[in-house]
C-alpha cells in the first residue's frame, strides 16, 4: 500500500534554503505532457549558467498512483543533482 510515480517527468524545480529556513525557488516548469528533450535542456541551461550551485536542491514533478484510491494524480518529488543530470543532460 503507498503511492508509487511513474517516473514521467512533468516539470521540474530548482530551490535553495536561506538562512530562515525559507525556500527560495530559482526555477520552476510544469507541462500538460511529458517534458521534452528541449523543456529538459532548458532547466539543464540553467543550472549550468548558475553562480553559485552549493545547496540547490531539485524536484520532478510526477505523475502518481496510490492503492487508497482510484486515478493518478501529479506530485513533487525531491531528486539528486545526479540523477538530475542524468536525465536532464541531453
Amino acid at each position: 500500500m503507498g503511492i508509487y510515480d511513474s517516473g514521467t517527468i512533468f516539470g521540474i524545480r530548482m530551490y535553495t534554503f536561506n538562512e530562515e529556513d525559507c525556500c527560495n525557488t530559482l526555477f520552476e516548469e510544469t507541462y500538460d505532457e511529458i517534458m521534452s528533450d528541449k523543456e529538459k535542456k532548458k532547466a539543464y541551461v540553467f543550472y549550468c549558467g548558475l553562480n553559485n550551485k552549493k545547496g540547490i536542491r531539485f524536484q520532478y514533478y510526477t505523475e502518481c498512483s496510490s492503492t487508497y484510491g482510484k486515478g493518478s494524480f501529479l506530485v513533487w518529488y525531491p531528486m539528486t543533482l545526479d540523477v538530475f543530470l542524468e536525465h536532464f543532460f541531453v
